[in-house]
């Protein structure tokens, strides 16, 4: 946990001018909240569980009392008395009929409002819930609380891209803010925030894209593993390098291993988030250990269930989070779909939970007739070398069967569809039969995510 300010561009306008004061009420409120997620998650183990073991009895006694759903899983009086692991196990299935039937849990309670929230619908499954308030507030302050506890250099910029919510007119369109961490910037400089919105990776958005990226030094780079691999297959990503990328901090996603591997060559750090839009953020990969997440003890207690599951020789479970701060819609024992292992502390030393071998989405794994689950893997790089497109899709949609979409094209030559057939055999196996198809466009339906492949197996 480092929190030594001599190394901060410090500025004197949040110093307070009242007797008696140290700091004005905004920076010293939010440096006080980072304070206490550092102390929750770094600090002593028991402090901490017992602190967890307050809160997850908070929440289940606040859902005991207004939701007739949550009293039938639960009990009306027993919150106080429940196990954690004893209670079921709360799928989308459950969480959408929650919602439908009982719509927000708060409605005016404690003092704090809700508004209504969805996920992107990137598991096939889109689902509506709500959310308070103080998510937002948290989310915020966790995330900068990470910059804090790394001792991570605020003056840079940092730059998100994001995939926009309505159709762009020239491509991509760009937003400017002055500073990027709320309150705390009038007390410590901060570089610019520059936000970056697509409504798709085409071969001329990409080229906007990177005409936008070099005006300035990114600094840290927000942005899904999929844009990554859009513009790695056009282009020489050292450019990123020379735009002083200090930082790239993949969303949305697990990145493959050979986009790490060119990161790595670039001396560009890698650092995921392990986060959802239920519930937010869920662990922060480790500085030290590559592979290993810290869980967000502040945020969320982790489970992994029913380890059947074997990817590549390795033995991984279901995760299930429990959302401590789930007061307008419950998240206990949710399923997220996700792959993973789970121990008591990581190989660094740090003395929390750590999640390790998370491979993502249950739905990003090929599923086999034997059992087994295996990654896929596919780099838009790859395919563009056999066959030019302006985006693709690959689903499984049995259990021998692969189907890949290319958008931009009306069709494909006999040459280029039997390349894309060989190269996917090659990876997923003989015993799968490969469709290639080219469209226009992809329909790729409510999902404002777009993942290169997904099981429907």
């Amino acid at each position: 946990m480092t929190f030594d300010f001599s190394g901060y561009r410090l500025r004197p306008r949040a110093y307070s001018k009242t007797p008696m004061t140290m700091l004005d009420a905004g920076p010293k409120e939010m440096l006080s909240a980072i304070m206490e997620i550092a102390l929750i998650e770094a600090g002593n183990r028991s402090a901490r569980e017992h602190w967890q073991e307050v809160q997850l009895r908070n929440l289940l006694n606040h859902t005991a009392q207004n939701s007739i759903f949550w009293r039938l899983r639960i009990g009306r009086t027993g919150a106080s008395n429940v196990d954690l692991a004893a209670l079921p196990v709360l799928t989308r299935q459950d969480l959408r009929a929650q919602v439908a039937s009982e719509g927000s849990l708060l409605r005016g309670a404690l003092g704090f409002s809700s508004k209504a929230h969805a996920t992107s619908g990137s598991s096939g499954m889109p689902v509506s819930f709500y959310v308070s308030n103080v998510n937002a507030d948290y989310n915020f302050r966790r995330n900068l609380a990470q910059y804090l506890m790394e001792g991570r250099d605020l003056s840079l910029n940092r730059t998100q891209i994001m995939e926009a919510d309505a159709l762009i007119r020239d491509g991509i369109s760009v937003k400017k803010d002055k500073g990027w961490i709320g309150p705390l910037g009038s007390l410590i400089k901060s570089g610019e925030n520059k936000r970056i919105e697509y409504c798709k990776l085409s071969r001329e958005d990409c080229h906007k894209l990177v005409q936008e990226l070099k005006k300035d030094d990114v600094g840290y780079l927000i942005a899904g593993p999929n844009v990554i691999d859009a513009l790695s297959s056009l282009f020489d990503l050292r450019f990123l390098k020379a735009a002083k990328t200090a930082m790239w901090i993949p969303i949305g996603a697990k990145p493959d291993s050979k986009l790490i591997e060119a990161f790595t060559n670039l001396d560009i750090p890698v650092r995921p988030t392990y986060s959802s839009e239920e519930v937010g953020c869920i662990g922060v990969s480790c500085s030290k250990c590559s592979g290993y997440y810290h869980v967000a003890t502040s945020n969320v207690v982790v489970e992994v269930v029913d380890r059947r599951f074997e990817i590549d020789g390795k033995s991984v479970g279901k995760v299930l989070v429990t959302h401590l701060h789930s007061y307008a819609t419950p998240f206990v024992r949710y399923d997220l779909g996700d792959l993973a292992c789970l121990c008591a502390k990581c190989p660094c030393g740090h003395d929390g939970p750590t999640i390790y071998n998370l491979e993502g989405r249950e739905s990003s794994v090929i599923k086999r007739r034997d059992g087994r689950l295996s990654p896929f893997y596919i780099r838009g790089k790859e395919l563009k070398a056999l066959a030019d497109f302006t985006e693709y899709r690959m689903r499984q949609t049995a259990l021998d069967k692969i189907v890949i979409e290319l958008g931009g094209r009306s069709e494909l030559n006999a040459n280029e569809a039997a390349a894309v057939k060989a190269f996917l055999k090659e990876r997923s196996g003989p015993e799968f039969e490969i469709e290639v198809n080219a469209c226009e466009q992809i329909d790729w339906g409510q999902s404002r995510k777009r993942p290169g492949f997904r099981c429907e197996v």
